[in-house]
Formats: C-alpha cells, structure tokens, sequence
C-alpha cells in the first residue's frame, strides 16, 4: 500500500487554481461587431491558472467610453436627428392649465360626459366645437354652455356626425379647421362618442357586436385620423409651429378588468383597442407634433347608469366594494383629468392612459 503524498501549501497553491480565477473576468462590452473577440493569448512564462470558459471567446474593451456606443440612428419612421425636438418654453405655472388661443373639438359633445366636458373647456379659455349623431345637443347644459361662451367672447359650436361615416368625417374637420380663428388654432381633440350594449355573450347578435366597435374602436380612429391630416397639412414644421397638439380619447376601466355583473364583452374589447390604438397613434405622431393619451373613468353616476342601477339594484353594492373610496363618481371628476391631458401640463406626456376609477383597478 503507497503512503498518501503530502504536498506543501505552496505546491498546492501552484497546481490548484484559485477560487478567483474561476470567475469570468469583467470588461466594458463594446457595441461593435467585434464584441466576442478571442483575447490574444498570454505569452508570459507564468503559469495558467485553469478557467471553466478558458475556451470560449471573452469580450474585449473598445477603449471607448460606455456613453461613445450609444445607439444614434432613430426608429424606423423617426426623424434621424431627434436632438432637434426641443423642448417648449418653460410657461408660468398659473398658464399650464389654460386652453387659451386654441379650437379643441369634442365628439360624443351633444350630452354627458362630451357636453360637460364642452363646458370646462369653455370655461378653461378654448373655443369648442361639439360633435355628436343627435340632431340637436341636450338642454339645458348646452344653453348654459352658450352663456359661458357668449361671455368670454368664445365660439362654441354644434355639428350633427355620425363618426362611422369616414367622407363626413373627413369633410367635418376639413371645415372646423378652415374656419377655426388665425389666433386660436385647432390643437385638441377629445373623443367621447361611444355606445355601450349589454347581452350575454353567448347570446350577442353579430350585427350589434360590430355596432358597439365600429362606433367605439373604428369611429375614434376616424377622428383622430383626420384631425392629424389637418393638423399635418397646416403645421408641416410642428411642433415648432402651432404650439402642438393633443388629442384624447375616452377609454375605460372596462378595458383593463372583466367588470362583475355586467354582460358587456364588445364595449370591454372595443375599449381595450383603444388603449392599443392610442399607443400605436403616439409612436407615429409624436414627433409631428401630435401627443396622443388615453382616459380611462371607472362607473360614473349618470341618467344611464341610474336607469340601470334601477333595473339591478344589487348592481349598486357590487360597485361600491370595488371601489376604494366607497363610491361612484360624477362627470365633473373628470373635468381636471381632461384639462390636463389637453393643456400644456401634460406636454411630456404621451401614449399613456389616465385611470380615474376611484382605485377600482387597485384591488
């Protein structure tokens, strides 16, 4: 039987490697193709320590600083030279709020939340054009909101539109832009124009369930694509002329949760494309000049929703659990959300969704 050989430290320490050198060593990654390189190999005498990824190939360092690889080629359909968008004028924070000096267009303006809405644009210095399909908007709000306007000497409008009807459409925002005043230019676009039909799923009709969408997801598109065509053909240089733009379209809550109690699968799905829509519009109008955001209210106590609560009165407390702060809301909580995301307080601000629900979506 042989006697176990004992090895000195030092001899151990030169045959085994250490604990270290097992560790793949750090180095600033360069950008380049040559990013995997094979490190040239060591012609010094000293011994090798042995290394797991001995045979791989290690990244190298450029010799440049980390900042000098940074990607400069915009996305595709970006302006090249993005450094060139330069942010606005700082504004006096009593000025961030106020619509001053500009058109905004409301669709769905002829009742609710649209009309209302009408009225704090108004009240905010805007002129306001209100498109809605009735033929004549809803009293007594829209007597009052010629009040308001007839007092700060602004314009306020009605157009009768169906907003599935992409000739009148275009031809609508063709005129509200020619005829907006030189010194308050179309800059806004609130879209509210929507319809809400409730059946089980299984039972849904097809012709209603393209109804709720086309009016919904395909009649906000219809909109917004022709305020930017407008808004395109008149500002080519924008944002550096006209002073921007915004337009905001009226998701829901309903777009990010299956809401109990309610059969109401094409509203939920024809909402949730306009979360999705909203984003895509952004990315490709953004550096034209063109903010685009979504608003997404929770139940709001309405003329509708009442008529409902009073068919399913155990709709009531189902909605009340859901909501943190214990109950449902009025369109004139969503008068601050709007005026933000159409003024220029928001001028950072674009291809985000603004959930007002009372922190229904929290839970």
């Amino acid at each position: 039987m042989l006697a176990p050989i004992r090895l000195s430290l030092a001899a151990r320490r030169a045959i085994l490697p250490s604990p270290l050198s097992l560790l793949p060593a750090l180095h600033v990654q360069s950008f380049s193709s040559s990013i995997f390189a094979q490190k040239e190999d060591d012609k010094s005498d000293k011994p090798q320590a042995a290394h797991f990824a001995k045979d791989k190939p290690r990244p190298v360092s450029s010799g440049k600083a980390v900042s000098d690889h940074a990607v400069e080629k915009a996305p595709p359909g970006l302006p090249e030279d993005t450094a060139a968008q330069a942010p606005p004028s700082p504004l006096p924070t009593s000025d961030l709020f106020n619509l001053r000096n500009r058109t905004i267009v409301v669709t769905g303006g002829g009742r609710g939340l649209g009309l209302t809405i009408a009225q704090t644009l108004l009240e905010s210095g805007a002129n306001v054009v209100c498109l809605d399909l009735l033929p004549t908007p809803s009293e007594p709000q829209w007597s009052h909101a010629l009040q308001t306007a007839s007092s700060s000497s602004l314009s306020l409008k009605y157009i009768s539109l169906n907003v599935t009807d992409q000739s009148s459409v275009t031809q609508t925002f063709q005129q509200i832009f020619d005829e907006a005043p030189a010194d308050a230019p179309v800059r806004g676009l609130f879209v509210a124009a929507g319809i809400q039909l409730m059946l089980p799923a299984v039972d849904y009709p097809v012709e209603k369930f393209r109804k709720v969408v086309d009016i919904n997801l395909t009649g906000s598109f219809l909109c917004a694509q022709a305020f930017a065509r407008e808004r395109f053909a008149r500002f080519p240089s924008a944002p550096s002329e006209g002073g921007g733009a915004s337009i905001v379209f009226t998701a829901s809550m309903s777009a990010h949760i299956a809401n109990k109690g309610l059969d109401c699968v094409p509203y939920n799905a024809s909402k949730a494309g306009v979360l999705q829509m909203a984003k895509n519009l952004a990315y490709e109008w953004g550096q034209k000049g063109v903010r685009v955001n979504t608003l997404s209210p929770g139940y709001i106590k309405t003329a509708l929703t009442a008529a409902l609560l009073d068919e399913k009165p155990e709709l009531n407390d189902t909605w009340l659990q859901g909501s943190l702060l214990g109950r449902l809301s009025t369109p004139d909580e969503f008068r601050g959300p709007v005026i933000y995301l159409l003024s220029d307080a928001s001028s950072f601000m674009t291809g985000a969704d603004l959930l007002v629900d009372g922190g229904h979506c929290a839970t």
